[in-house]
């Protein structure tokens, strides 16, 4: 499940690393929170591959969006591709697609992140700059809180 929704216990710790923080990005926790994108554009449920799985709430990480592509990263987080390199994807308002990745860093081989410390997964930054699946991803997500 996205951690947008939620988070954990309706937070999420700032990671001055990372683009996920709220503030400054919006957590979800009541259908009528889902204004921007909307409910039938906000990813709700993706399959996430094997080897990356920590806590259950897939980190969609908003590092670089809207506008800086060349910042896009994965906080360890990956979407998985056992649809012949697609994944599935349900959406908040009930739909549902399977999503074909079409960067190839999105679907690197099981058992590649082992190269990454995987003592605190938490802090694994992954980065990819201009991955049109995270920038997907990115406008299936959150928005910045409006004051």
């Amino acid at each position: 499940m996205s951690i947008w929704f939620g988070g954990f216990g309706g937070t999420i710790l700032d990671r001055s690393d990372s683009g996920l923080a709220s503030p400054p990005w919006r957590i979800y926790l009541k259908f009528n929170d889902l204004i921007d994108p909307g409910p039938s554009r906000t990813v709700l449920l993706l399959d996430e591959r094997e080897d990356a799985i920590t806590t259950g709430g897939f980190d969609i990480d908003m590092t670089g969006f809207p506008d800086e592509p060349q910042l896009t990263q994965f906080l360890w987080d990956m979407p998985a591709s056992y649809h012949v390199g697609a994944g599935g994807v349900s959406f908040a308002d009930g739909h549902s697609e399977i999503k074909h990745w079409l960067d190839p860093r999105t679907t690197p081989a099981l058992g590649s992140l082992r190269n990454y410390d995987e003592s605190d997964t938490a802090t694994v930054i992954i980065p990819s700059p201009r991955n049109a699946d995270i920038i997907w991803l990115q406008n299936g997500t959150t928005r910045l809180i409006r004051q």
